[in-house]
């Protein structure tokens, strides 16, 4: 994509939960000849809790990492207070190091050859300066950030979105490895970002739309749910089969949750996904055609599941 000179910019957008307001956002970016700084101010209010969050990114002309910097709240209950600094290595010029300072750690590390410095969850603006930086540099199917981590982006195409009576061109796009779970993020012909649908730091629904966009933010949702399903039956031809038969789970220690002293060095039975025996090693038979499985120094409990849901 051709790149035009860095120019000054501001802009804003609006938080919601659930599709319902609950805050804003606000940024701006400023040309310092061939450097830009990003400055952003993030805040919404979560069962009558603020929960504020700024963030600094100071990059080159094409969004090349120079500094990144994020305080504040990231839910009602969760802080950050990350610094990266990246800087040309001694030895070369070309090797850039990164300081990261986190709470009382200040490893430095070596930065890849393309990256982006962003937070787990990040102010708005940052993804979209995330995204330039991606477009302008060869798209790579994974992209390593720091402090941590990768992401994998992924161009969902093309999509119309109807705005105040008239058709607007966006193009789509899936991110994967930022936050728990996934989240889709649209692009408008400016480059700019006009939306991000995911979840926040709590798992809950989380939408962010550019204030031009709020009209659409149903169409934003819709999408980014149909993204999730494609997603999951994609997922699912990657899964290998369940399987079937009868099992001896040996060795483990079995936890029933119900008050009774644990059972060490036990054996659990099952059959057509069924549990048919527990207790211990010694005195559990084990059925002749049970595929045995050595479970030695691992625990075995009742199924767990999430309950967090609304």
């Amino acid at each position: 994509m051709a790149q035009t000179p860095p120019s000054n910019e501001s802009g804003k957008f609006r938080l919601h939960k659930f599709e319902q307001p609950i805050g804003e956002e606000t940024y701006t970016i400023t040309a310092d000849g061939n450097k830009l700084t990003l400055k952003t101010d993030f805040k919404f209010t979560d069962r009558g809790t603020e929960v504020p969050l700024t963030a600094t990114l100071c990059t080159s002309g094409t969004y090349a990492p120079e500094s990144f910097v994020i305080k504040g709240s990231t839910s009602r209950q969760s802080q950050i207070d990350t610094e990266v600094v990246v800087s040309s290595g001694d030895a070369s010029p070309s090797a850039e190091t990164a300081t990261i300072h986190q709470g009382k750690e200040t490893p430095t590390v070596t930065a890849p050859n393309t990256f982006f410095t962003i937070a787990g969850y990040a102010p708005v603006a940052v993804q979209m300066a995330m995204m330039r930086y991606w477009r302008a540099h060869g798209q790579p199917a994974q992209l390593p950030t720091l402090p941590s981590g990768a992401i994998n982006i992924r161009d969902r195409g093309s999509q119309a979105v109807s705005l105040n009576g008239r058709d607007v061109q966006l193009e789509r796009y899936t991110v994967q490895g930022l936050i728990w779970g996934m989240e889709t993020l649209w692009m408008d012909g400016a480059n700019n970002l006009a939306a991000s649908v995911s979840t926040d730091a709590e798992f809950d629904h989380f939408e962010a739309i550019r204030d031009e966009y709020e009209p659409a933010l149903s169409t934003f949702v819709a999408s980014a749910a149909h993204d999730q399903m494609a997603f999951l039956a994609e997922m699912s031809t990657s899964l290998p089969g369940r399987r079937t038969g009868t099992f001896a789970f040996i060795g483990g220690t079995v936890v029933d949750v119900t008050g009774k002293p644990a059972i060490p060095n036990a054996t659990v039975v099952t059959s057509a996904g069924k549990i048919i025996a527990v207790g211990p090693k010694s005195q559990t038979r084990i059925p002749s055609d049970a595929q045995r499985i050595d479970v030695s120094g691992k625990y075995i409990v009742p199924g767990l599941w999430d309950i967090h849901a609304h």
